[in-house]
Order: C-alpha cells, then sequence, then structure tokens
C-alpha cells in the first residue's frame, strides 16, 4: 500500500515534453508503453484504464476489513485519498456533452487539434504503425508527433472499468456516483453484421450479437469504420452491466455464451490470440471472467469460470521453498491474477496459501512493490506489438489477492 501513496501522482505535472506541454494528470499511476521489438523507447503513459484496476484494488480496503488486514484508521484514510485522487484522474477522459459520443471513456485525452498539418516525424511514425485508422478524437499525451489519422474513439473496456469506478467512489468514497445510462453505450455496439469486422476467426459465428470493442460513433454519412469483438472487453461489459444490475441489457446472453463456448472448445488454450487482439496470454482473461461472475453477479460465466479455474489448478508450479507460482511472462502479475481466478471460483484451497506465499516472498523489501508487468497490448497493423507495463499495476494486484485472501481466510 506505502508503494501505491509514494507513487501515485498528486499534483498536475506540467514540462514541456509534448505538444500540450502536459505529461501527466494527479491521479495517475506511472505507466509505460513501447514497442515489444525495441524496449529501450518508453514513454510514459496517461490513461485511465489501469488506474481503474488499480482503484479496484484499492476497494477491497474497507473499513470492516481494516482489523483483519492490520491497518489502522490512518492507513483508511490513505487509501481513502488514493482512491478519489483516482477517480478525478478517470473522469478527464469522459467524452464531453455535444459530442455524438459524450458520455463515454477513451484510453487516450480527447485532443482538439485534430486539424492541423502532419508533421514529417507524424509521417514517420504512421509508417511504423501502419493503422488501424479508426477515425477517433483521442491521442496520448506524450507523444506530441503521434499521427492524427491514427487518434482512436472511446472504447467499450475503458468505458466499463470507469463507470465500475464511479459505483465503487459513490458506495465507499461519498462521490456523486452518475446517472447516465451507459449500458446504452454497449447495446448500440454490438456485433449484428451493420459494422464489418476486422478480424473474423472461425469461431466467431456472423452477428454474434456480442459486443463491440469501439463505441466509435460518427455522423450518419460517414460509412462504418471495421470493429473487433474481444472476449476480454466483454468480460468488462459484462462486469460493470452486472455491478449496476443492468444484466437485461441487449448483448448480455451472446456474450455470455461466447465466453463459455470458446472456453469449452478450448479456444483460450489454443488459439489465444483469436480471442483478444489487446491482452497477452498472462491470465487477465480468465480474472476479468471470474471477476464479472462472483463480484458482477453474471452467473451465466459458471461453466466458464469452472473450467478456468480447472486449467489454472493444473497448471501451477512449485518453486524450491515449496511456494506455487503462474509464470507467462510476468510471474509476479501471472500470480495474482491466478489467486484471484480461484478465490472468485471458491477454491481457497492449499494451493491458494502456497501462491500467497509466492507473492510475499516476492515482494521487493526496499519499495514494498512488485515488479513491472506488461498488462495489456496493442497489435497495429504493421505487426508490431506495443506493450503497456507497470510496477503499480502488479502492486495492485498482488495487494487485492492477498488482501481478499486475508478476508476470505478469516471468515471462513
Amino acid at each position: 500500500m506505502e508503494f501505491l501513496a509514494k507513487n501515485q501522482v498528486t499534483t498536475l505535472t506540467e514540462r514541456d515534453l509534448n505538444h500540450k506541454g502536459i505529461s501527466d494528470y494527479e491521479g495517475n499511476w506511472p505507466q509505460h508503453f513501447y514497442f515489444e521489438d525495441f524496449p529501450v523507447l518508453r514513454i510514459r503513459e496517461v490513461s485511465p484504464f489501469m488506474v481503474a484496476f488499480t482503484h479496484h484494488a484499492l476497494t477491497t480496503i474497507v473499513p470492516e476489513n481494516i482489523e483483519s488486514l492490520g491497518l489502522s484508521d490512518a492507513d483508511y484514510l490513505e487509501v481513502q485519498n488514493m482512491r478519489k485522487r483516482a477517480v478525478s484522474f478517470l473522469r478527464r477522459f469522459e467524452s464531453p456533452g455535444g459530442n455524438l459520443d459524450a458520455g463515454t471513456y477513451g484510453f487516450w485525452p480527447e485532443d482538439g487539434d485534430l486539424t492541423g498539418d502532419e508533421s514529417v516525424l507524424a509521417d514517420f511514425l504512421f509508417g511504423v504503425l501502419g493503422g488501424p485508422v479508426l477515425r477517433g478524437s483521442r491521442t496520448p499525451l506524450n507523444l506530441g508527433p503521434y499521427p492524427n489519422r491514427l487518434a482512436i474513439p472511446s472504447d467499450a473496456d475503458v468505458t466499463g472499468a470507469v463507470y465500475t469506478a464511479i459505483l465503487d467512489d459513490a458506495e465507499l468514497d461519498g462521490g456523486p456516483g452518475s446517472a447516465i445510462a451507459f449500458e446504452n453505450f454497449f447495446a448500440d455496439w454490438r456485433d449484428t453484421g451493420d459494422v464489418p469486422r476486422r478480424l473474423n476467426p472461425d469461431w466467431l459465428q456472423e452477428s454474434s450479437g456480442s459486443f463491440f470493442t469501439w463505441l466509435n460513433y460518427q455522423p450518419v454519412e460517414v460509412s462504418p469504420v471495421p470493429n473487433d469483438v474481444d472476449l476480454v472487453v466483454n468480460a468488462t461489459v459484462l462486469y460493470a452491466l452486472g455491478r449496476y444490475d443492468r444484466l437485461d441489457t441487449e448483448g448480455v446472453d451472446e456474450a455470455i455464451a461466447l465466453i463459455n463456448s470458446v472456453v469449452e472448445q478450448g479456444i483460450h488454450r489454443s488459439a489465444f490470440d483469436e480471442i483478444t487482439n489487446y491482452y497477452p496470454d498472462n491470465i487477465a482473461f480468465e480474472y476479468f471472467v471470474s471477476r464479472a461472475f462472483a463480484e458482477g453477479g453474471v452467473a451465466g460465466l459458471q461453466p466458464a469460470l469452472e473450467a478456468l479455474a480447472d486449467d489454472i489448478e493444473a497448471s501451477a508450479s512449485i518453486n524450491h521453498a515449496g511456494h506455487a507460482y503462474w509464470d507467462r511472462g510476468d510471474p509476479q502479475l501471472n500470480t495474482a491474477f491466478a489467486i484471484l481466478v480461484l478465490l472468485n471460483a471458491g477454491r481457497n484451497t492449499a494451493l491458494v496459501e502456497q501462491a500467497v506465499d509466492y507473492l510475499v516472498a516476492e515482494q521487493n523489501p526496499l519499495t514494498g512493490g512488485w515488479d513491472e508487468s506488461v498488462f495489456f497490448i496493442a497489435r497495429v497493423d504493421s505487426g508490431r506489438r506495443i506493450n503497456f507495463a507497470s510496477a503499480s499495476l502488479t502492486t495492485a494486484m498482488a495487494l487485492e489477492a492477498l488482501c481478499r485472501y486475508q478476508v476470505d481466510t478469516q471468515s471462513n
């Protein structure tokens, strides 16, 4: 917890690092992105998605759990302050009134200056990335020469995550909440055959009815931009709708059925890259599904969750100290996700205890945190992969896993 408190941005940082003159916003935690094949060039990221998940981890610390977690009233006040700063940060990414997508949230800030001439550097970067061209209005804050033609629209992943954080803020910290019927955004952007899909794997039937990724509202006269169906994104949407008791939204049944079908067929094991364009195989898919079931009340996901939990249990490794861990590239983050999947599936067993011991042993004694890990990715049209990573995110997920284990164990 101290690591997160020390590393959260507490003041608006203004530096002449980019065309907007701002390098970060209060409430963010350090996060970066970089080309997988060129990791030396790391760009400071300013995006709400990791912050929403870090905020969610902090919601495991509530007054009724303080004693069992060994925390003081002062500790809880610090947690509340972190959460409030985080939600203020998240709200910066709302599309403003008057826009076609007003009320949605996006991965980058709105860019009000997309009409200027492209620079030589922007042209070069466009050549490096290649696309996709989504005709959005959001660009990264700390990449000045970013090509305007690669601006992205709002998306379902961020919108679902932020609205859930807003709900937690209202319930835990006295925030104003939201009266926006955000479920309409997801219902508007379903795979019903009206919008072409960028990716068409064999297991995804035509007009699947599940949720698209991009909330890409455009003027009526503009032809629709190709969209995609991502199962991790669909799990985030289901979680948000469940938390708001809006599981009667169109597309919910189809998304549940699709996730169950893919897991039943084992496609998450044999062709993981086909079920998500934005996540590596790092147990995030399993965690998102388990969270939608356990915290979002999406009971229909139980078949998928049971199969995914079976996979997690069967794939554990044991180190020389007798600790259990999972290693899909970032073992600390992977293990934190695995613990949470098993807890969400009601499997608080000796294996979970061994995994908790692993996380405790892996904590950095000097910083109090855990190592930087890749949470999600971007696959651009040129074939390059961009990694989005953060030590704060790893630390938050480890904290969530350890707190959940402590509370669950003491309550049983």
